[in-house]
């Protein structure tokens, strides 16, 4: 029974960290594999997660509740999984426009199953906490994860390098356009649904507290 409890965390351990260094094992499992598939949703989902978690000081310091604080890495992680869906059809909606020609009902699934366990770098984005050098960590997750796009629909789907590339990147501009366009569209109701599950503005951050910090100190030194 301890077996069968474990064996779909070791089974996301074990993908995510395949995945991570590009082996290509891990890739075309979850584009064979249903049980695969949902455990790389779950990856996606653990990054949004993880990403919250690099935020708990914010939360902290804006006097956020427990639960609220709970709410707000399920709302986190519920936004990952949603990106890698609109990753996923954004790809497979560019790809007739490649010599690949339009991708038939099973690969799909292998396409979504490839784009959400290409978020595994971003397991460590609570390391982005970092109050200055947490932008540049972000974006080195980001471009990181794009590349295992890049690369798993290579290993896992037969793409040729040059469609792979085209598809992953174009699909990946895409869901963020689409992403972009609906968060102003939608601005105000997000800002208070996000209100409504931190149930604080969120108004500091820790980069804002040490250039306040260091606002005090220049100024005592001055005095």
């Amino acid at each position: 029974m301890l077996a069968d409890l474990l064996y779909l965390p070791a089974l996301l351990i074990e993908l995510a960290w395949a995945a991570i260094w590009f082996a290509p094992s891990a890739f075309v499992r979850v584009a064979a594999s249903a049980e695969a598939r949902t455990v790389a949703l779950v990856i996606a989902f653990l990054a949004g997660v993880s990403e919250m978690l690099g935020q708990c000081v914010i939360l902290v310091i804006n006097r956020v509740p427990l639960y609220r604080f709970i709410a707000s890495l399920a709302f986190t992680g519920g936004t990952y999984m949603v990106t890698a869906i609109f990753w996923a059809l954004a790809t497979i909606l560019i790809a007739p426009l490649t010599r690949v020609g339009a991708l038939g009902a099973t690969e799909i699934g292998a396409v979504l199953g490839v784009v959400s366990i290409a978020f595994a770098p971003r397991l460590f984005a609570f390391l982005s906490l970092a109050p200055y050098f947490g932008v540049a960590l972000s974006n080195l997750l980001e471009a990181w994860a794009m590349a295992l796009v890049v690369f798993g629909l290579h290993v896992a789907l037969d793409m040729p390098v040059g469609p792979a590339l085209f598809c992953g990147s174009i699909g990946w501009l895409l869901s963020y356009g689409l992403r972009t366009f609906l968060g102003h569209l939608l601005a105000r109701p997000l800002g208070r649904l996000r209100f409504f599950v931190t149930g604080s503005a969120l108004e500091q951050t820790p980069a804002k507290i040490l250039d306040d910090l260091a606002k005090r100190i220049t100024g005592e030194g001055r005095t």
